[in-house]
């Protein structure tokens, strides 16, 4: 399956949501807490914008957005939800690939998020997203782990199979592995132990995200619980901010 057509199978289920998420959501929580500290740019440049998750709530706070996707369905519903949240002035939906993707803009804050452990060759991908971070910019890359706490239970690679996931990285890895495309990492962060991990691996664990992303509380109960797995088993996630240098 290529990266195009697992898109579109990744986002075949996927309806308009109902409102913009707040930091508390459980499913966007950990990216989130990391864009409010460090996307303070007013242009953001979102590589992999799926259906606009993300971009609704960095334009809610007033932020302009241009977002990349390559899924024909999950651009309808962007743009779809971008009507209805009365957001049209904010952000800029493009279909399409972005390795066609031409632009000279360059922008002081750049997203790619779960995207790089689709592709095929994550190299040429972050060479074309290296230029479009002015120098001084800063890029929040999201990646899964290879040090999952799931792979020791024999389950990880089914895991990988359904998320569409060639390859898994390290944080040892990945920073020697961006200096090579002209970035610094300033903040790196090991998130989502295992009890996250499992609730989105497993379906018994969908309702539970349903009602940990509606009700506040159950959100902050169920991170409290994975903090602590995530010091004694691992990470199941790599979150760095990296500067253009």
């Amino acid at each position: 399956m290529n990266y195009k057509k697992f898109y579109e199978w990744y986002h075949r289920d996927r309806k308009l949501p109902r409102r913009i998420i707040s930091n508390k959501n459980f499913t966007y929580r950990i990216i989130i807490s990391v864009l409010d500290k460090y996307c303070t740019s007013k242009e953001v440049f979102d590589v992999g914008s799926g259906v606009g998750t993300l971009d609704f709530y960095l334009a809610n706070q007033g932020k302009q957005i241009t977002g990349i996707e390559i899924s024909d369905r999950a651009f309808k519903i962007a743009l779809k939800s971008q009507k209805k949240f009365k957001l049209e002035q904010r952000i800029n939906f493009i279909r399409t690939d972005f390795y066609r993707y031409k632009s000279n803009k360059t922008y002081n804050f750049v997203i790619c998020s779960e995207v790089l452990e689709h592709l095929k060759d994550d190299k040429p991908a972050l060479e074309k997203i290296s230029k479009f971070v002015k120098k001084g910019g800063l890029l929040l890359l999201t990646v899964p782990s290879s040090n999952a706490p799931l792979k020791y239970f024999g389950v990880i690679k089914a895991f990988d199979k359904r998320s569409g996931h060639l390859r898994r990285y390290s944080m040892s890895q990945i920073i020697p592995y961006l200096s090579n495309f002209g970035f610094k990492v300033i903040f790196k962060q090991k998130s989502e132990g295992i009890i996250r991990n499992a609730l989105f691996f497993f379906k018994w664990g969908n309702p539970i995200i349903r009602v940990a992303n509606k009700f506040a509380v159950i959100s902050d109960f169920i991170t409290f619980m994975d903090n602590i797995s995530l010091k004694l088993f691992g990470e199941s996630q790599i979150i760095v901010i990296a500067k253009k240098i």
